[in-house]
C-alpha cells in the first residue's frame, strides 16, 4: 500500500517536472536577430479620404477598396490605383453547377 502512494506521488513529480520543462523554452529567443515588425499604423480620418478606388492584395487575395487608406488600415498592400477586375473563377463555377444540374435531369 506504501508503494503505490509512493509510486503515484514520484509519477506526479515526474510530469510535474517535464510540464514546467517543457514550457520554458528558451531557446527559440536566444539567437534569434530579426526584430519584430513595427505594428502598421492605423489612420482614423479615412472616412474623410475621396473615394478612389485601389486593387490591393491580402493573404493572397486581390480585394478592391474604397481608397488607400482603408487599405492600408486592413493590412493589404496596394498593386494598382483601380479597382480589381473581376474573378472569373466565379463565373465558371456557376457554369460548372450548372451543368451539373442539367445532366442530373437528363438521367
Amino acid at each position: 500500500m506504501k508503494f503505490k502512494s509512493i509510486a503515484s506521488a514520484a509519477a506526479i513529480a515526474v510530469t510535474a517536472a517535464v510540464f514546467v520543462l517543457g514550457s520554458a523554452v528558451s531557446s527559440e529567443a536566444k539567437g534569434h536577430k530579426k526584430k519584430a515588425e513595427p505594428a502598421p499604423q492605423r489612420s482614423a480620418t479615412c472616412i474623410f479620404s475621396a473615394p478612389a478606388p485601389v486593387c490591393a492584395a491580402r493573404g493572397g487575395l486581390s480585394l478592391t477598396y474604397r481608397n488607400a487608406c482603408y487599405a492600408g488600415n486592413d493590412g493589404a498592400v496596394v498593386k494598382a490605383q483601380k479597382a480589381c477586375p473581376p474573378q472569373k473563377a466565379m463565373k465558371a463555377k456557376k457554369k460548372g453547377k450548372k451543368a451539373a444540374k442539367k445532366a442530373g435531369k437528363k438521367k
